[in-house]
């Protein structure tokens, strides 16, 4: 109730204490509302006007009983009363705060004064009276809250699209991308798309999200992340159709997309960790993947792997019981059990993923253990899961699934934690027994690879179902999957152990051929994918990095790396506009490769930029012959088997380089090849003082670049990369002096590279 001079309204008539909340408020259970306007009298001069009329002593008994009430105490027991200090939220407006609002200052300084005034600080508590009125105001401040929030989530699921552009959207996002994670059930995603598209409008209006499941409640923030994603992957073809969603001059798809994936977080910030759902883990997965699609940070995976134990994802014991013995809850519990499973065997396997990419710990505490895995179970179209068992899906007989994939994914995978506890014990372990094991077992899994995920003669007898037009790619990725597995076994050790490095040369050169296969099978709206940029970029740098610190190693293995580095240029250049992550790194893998080719000197030519896609789809039907070769054939049968693969492909793009020499006369000669003035400083054992080497974390949190110009493409011969310095760039960012970059900054090759 506002109070003020103004007494000519009937219900302002009445006589008002001019407490704060005054009688009146009180009464009708009003307080949180009760401000005084500016200039009106206050409670400190109604209190002065009070004292000058405290003089007979029959009014003063019951002045004194009044003020007891209301909290003015007097000094030792005289009858004279004393004004207690004015409550600042009757002060406020006369300040110039504002006086409504949910959020202004004054109602903060109010809710102050009652938490204040139920703690006991305050007399006004005291009794009866003051217990209805601390829970007046608790009530008051209750609606306001349950008040802003339906407003705020009202204002948010406007920005939906409409359901057609949500059909389509929906359609693209389960096409292109929900393969690679299979984050979100379709069967389950159309049932609650109904439930929301059928929701009354009175329900949202009058009661909001508190009269919904916890599931729907956050599915608008679920469709914001899908239609988000689906955007960044859009047609050229529908451009036109979708531009209606555009709110801005000049705003691309890209724009819109990040509106709406911000939208969803907020939805799921309005409600906070304790309305956690299975939905809400999905949205912040993929918020997660959208943000790794966009060239951004994705530590917010960390924040969702602790929801996910809050929910008790992480233990059996603490998965979700039927609501009753009937078989249809008995079924439909055990599909949501399933559903749990797979999303924290995904996020245990991003976890350990990243950390081994970015060099960074993750959320996830392995020691804690895993829940049981999820069952591979038969693919099923109906969309009620109460009617539906969980049937075991039978090897070579039922179609593969996106689960049956993200399954051996997993398993690919647990070789890592064990690569990760290695790593305590530095670059100089005690025993390599412990890395030897390691390989065995990854060497172990690679041999279990299903059929259909196999590369050498896969089954392919599903290959040309719609809903598996995915199998290829998926190959190439888990393929490329078991070469990264072993590139980071054998990472920390290079700078000062040969065998490691013979096998992360062998794993990159995997790598970049499963990328250049991945690369050539996928339409441009593709390149936004992050496993076309990470396997390319750690895998170039690492190569370059083992041949310029040792150039006079591996010498068969030499034609055919840097043909895959100038192929990794060429595509980084290729797609730059697509893909963000390529964009930033371009300039940092020109650098590297323009070294490498200094320290091992004139040798293969890039192709022509012009040419550079067609090179690389035209060669397409060659892949790299490494077969059962991952660290455990002869050094020499995989790069001299390779490289004769590479000059059948396109014998143009080696030019005027030197028909490939057997092995043994390869090292012999090589040391003829390499450019003069190239020295660097190295004891018997490598380099020992050189930091852990984590390319991709540099890039990404240590702003790793380069100083060169913008419109520099690639070199257009190796005469301009052998020439002088002009491509010999400085690294730049947030380095140590310890790492590699530092290293080659420091140490530049000098003479004519002529040798």
């Amino acid at each position: 109730m506002l109070h003020g001079h103004s007494h000519n309204s009937p219900r302002l008539r009445l006589k008002c204490d001019r407490e704060l909340p005054c009688g009146n408020c009180r009464s009708r259970n009003k307080e949180a509302h009760c401000a005084y306007e500016a200039g009106a009298p206050t409670a400190r001069e109604h209190n002065e006007t009070h004292a000058g009329l405290y003089n007979s002593s029959s009014s003063s008994s019951s002045a004194a009983a009044r003020n007891d009430r209301h909290g003015y105490g007097s000094n030792s027991g005289s009858g004279t009363p004393t004004s207690r200090a004015e409550p600042l939220s009757s002060m406020a407006p006369s300040w110039g705060y504002a006086q409504t609002g949910a959020a202004s200052t004054l109602s903060f300084l109010q809710k102050i004064e009652r938490a204040s005034t139920s703690d006991g600080d305050d007399g006004l508590g005291a009794g009866h009276e003051g217990d209805e009125a601390a829970a007046g105001a608790a009530s008051s401040s209750h609606y306001q809250d349950s008040f802003a929030l339906k407003e705020k989530y009202k204002g948010l699921i406007r920005l939906l699209p409409a359901r057609m552009y949500i059909d389509q959207l929906a359609d693209i996002f389960f096409k292109e991308f929900n393969w690679q994670y299979y984050l979100v059930e379709p069967q389950a995603f159309r049932e609650l798309l109904d439930q929301w598209t059928g929701l009354p409008y009175k329900v949202l209006s009058a009661r909001g999200p508190e009269a919904l499941s916890p599931d729907l409640r956050v599915f608008p923030a679920l469709l914001f992340e899908v239609v988000a994603t689906a955007l960044l992957v859009l047609p050229k073809a529908l451009h036109e159709s979708f531009a209606s969603l555009k709110y801005a001059g000049n705003m691309t798809f890209e724009d819109l997309a990040g509106d709406y994936s911000e939208s969803g977080v907020a939805i799921i910030n309005l409600f906070g960790p304790k309305a956690l759902s299975v939905t809400s883990i999905q949205v912040g997965f993929l918020r997660a993947s959208f943000l790794k699609y966009t060239a951004n940070v994705t530590e917010s995976v960390g924040k969702t792997i602790r929801d996910a134990q809050e929910l008790g994802m992480h233990r059996d014991a603490l998965d979700p019981k039927p609501a009753s013995d009937d078989v249809e809850s008995v079924l439909l519990n055990q599909w949501q059990v399933e559903k749990r499973r797979h999303l924290y065997m995904m996020l245990a396997s991003w976890d350990i993923h990243m950390c081994l990419i970015l060099g960074r710990p993750g959320a996830l505490d392995w020691r804690h253990g895993m829940p049981t895995l999820p069952i591979d179970a038969r693919f099923t179209r109906d969309t009620d899961r109460s009617k539906t068992p969980v049937i075991p899906r039978e090897e070579g007989r039922d179609p593969p699934t996106p689960l049956t994939r993200n399954l051996f994914l997993y398993k690919t995978l647990i070789p890592l934690r064990d690569i990760q506890d290695l790593e305590a014990e530095g670059p100089c372990p005690r025993d390599f027994s412990k890395v030897h094991k390691i390989q065995e077992r990854i060497m172990e899994i690679h041999d279990s690879t299903p059929a259909v995920f196999r590369i050498e003669n896969p089954d392919r007898q599903w290959d040309n179902e719609p809903d598996l037009h995915w199998l290829p790619q998926a190959r190439c990725l888990t393929k490329q999957m078991f070469y990264f597995t072993l590139v980071a076994l054998h990472r920390p050790y290079i700078f000062h152990r040969e065998e490691s490095r013979v096998e992360v040369i062998k794993g990159c050169l995997g790598m970049l051929e499963m990328q250049r296969q991945l690369f050539v099978g996928l339409p441009p709206k593709s390149w936004k994918n992050w496993h076309l940029f990470y396997g390319s970029f750690d895998a170039v740098t690492l190569l370059a990095t083992i041949y310029i610190l040792f150039p006079y190693e591996n010498a068969e293995y030499r034609e055919l790396a840097l043909q895959h580095c100038h192929w990794t240029v060429e595509r980084f250049a290729t797609m730059k506009d697509m893909n963000l992550l390529a964009k930033s790194a371009i300039g940092v893998l020109r650098a590297v490769v323009s070294r490498l080719v200094k320290a091992i000197g004139k040798c293969a030519p890039p192709s022509s930029t012009s040419t550079s896609v067609d090179l690389l789809r035209n060669s397409s039907n060659t892949p790299l012959s490494t077969g059962r070769t991952l660290g455990s054939t002869p050094t020499s049968s995989i790069g001299r088997g390779s490289a004769e693969g590479s000059h059948k492909v396109s014998p143009e793009s080696f030019m005027s380089a030197p028909a490939t020499a057997p092995a043994q006369d390869e090292s012999s000669s090589f040391p003829a090849m390499m450019p003069g003035g190239w020295e660097m400083p190295q004891d018997g054992s490598g380099f020992p003082g050189l930091a852990p080497f984590f390319a991709m974390g540099d890039l990404i949190y240590k702003d790793l670049t380069v100083d060169q110009a913008d419109d520099v493409l690639v070199p257009p011969t190796d005469l301009d990369l052998l020439g002088g310095d002009s491509f010999m760039w400085q690294f730049e960012g947030g380095f140590g002096q310890d790492t590699v970059w530092q290293f080659l900054n420091q140490h530049q090759p000098s003479g004519d590279g002529t040798g």
